[in-house]
């Protein structure tokens, strides 16, 4: 394992720990080597999706679901973050924990197999979710980049960026999900949670067995609105405003405007030649059907 430089096509350059191939953020190197091998437990709850597809605004649903009331005290995700947190801190968590991660399926604790949790996996259209992954880079100074969007996409595009390929880890995802025998996943869109919040967030209620409660439900959707959480989270990589940096806009469309057509017809292209043969679909703006 070794820190690893990864240089754009202007020179600007990103640093990320690689590992049995794969690049991760600087976290501990420990706790990269041991995460295969982490402890489960049966009621555990594992978020799991692609960096930049809606895990911090997920993780704050389900943690009020559970409680049964909004008024939580804002904790990040990144307390229960499997590649960055060890074992012996997770421990100490009551339960049921809420875990998350951006590791593909494979790469998810091999004790899965064993406690078989449940598991919320969620996904986002690639143009927004590229918008919102160069701005994170770009803006949190673990990453170190000073690029410009359009030579972010090209490493985007050859996943040469933390975690890797995303057209490799949503195909990956879509075999689990459909050859699925012995798994318990709910599959979200980061579009349909935007679109009717409501309706999403009573799948998740759902999903995790908690009592119908639709008082809890719209009060978790208020609570949770993109506003209400920049200001909520505010602690995590504060800028200079008193707002996180991890919450940018959390739009879906906003990939208009930083795409070229050029750029836009290109990416097309790429996609529909890595994406060749899926059955995946994605709405790109919210007054569109998904395709």
């Amino acid at each position: 394992m070794s820190v690893v430089e990864i240089t754009d096509g202007a020179g600007k350059h990103l640093r990320f720990v690689e590992f049995d191939g794969k690049l991760y953020p600087k976290f501990s190197i420990d706790v990269i080597t041991n995460m295969k091998s982490l402890k489960l437990r049966k009621d555990d709850i594992i978020i799991s999706a692609y960096p930049k597809s809606g895990t911090h605004w997920l993780f704050e649903i389900c943690r009020m679901l559970l409680a049964g009331r909004t008024d939580l005290q804002a904790i990040s995700k990144s307390e229960f973050f499997i590649e960055k947190v060890g074992q012996d801190v997770l421990d100490q968590a009551k339960s049921p924990r809420i875990l998350n991660s951006h590791v593909a399926f494979s790469d998810l604790p091999t004790d899965l197999a064993v406690k078989k949790p449940k598991i919320i996996y969620i996904r986002r259209n690639p143009k927004d979710l590229a918008v919102s992954f160069y701005n994170h880079c770009y803006k949190i100074p673990l990453f170190d980049y000073k690029g410009e969007f359009k030579d972010f996409i090209e490493l985007f595009i050859n996943g040469t960026v933390e975690y890797n390929c995303w057209y490799k880890q949503v195909l990956d995802w879509e075999k689990v999900i459909d050859n699925n025998t012995e798994y318990s996943i709910l599959h979200l869109t980061y579009e349909d949670l935007k679109a009717d919040p409501i309706a999403e967030i009573r799948k998740i209620s759902d999903f995790l067995q908690v009592k119908k409660n639709e008082e809890l439900i719209q009060g978790i959707c208020d609570a949770c609105s993109f506003a209400k959480m920049q200001t909520r989270m505010s602690h995590v990589f504060p800028d200079e405003n008193g707002k996180s940096k991890i919450y940018r806009k959390g739009e879906v469309g906003d990939w208009k405007n930083w795409f070229t057509v050029a750029q836009s017809e290109w990416f097309d292209r790429v996609y529909r030649e890595r994406m060749s043969g899926s059955k995946l679909k994605f709405r790109y703006s919210l007054d569109e059907d998904a395709k």
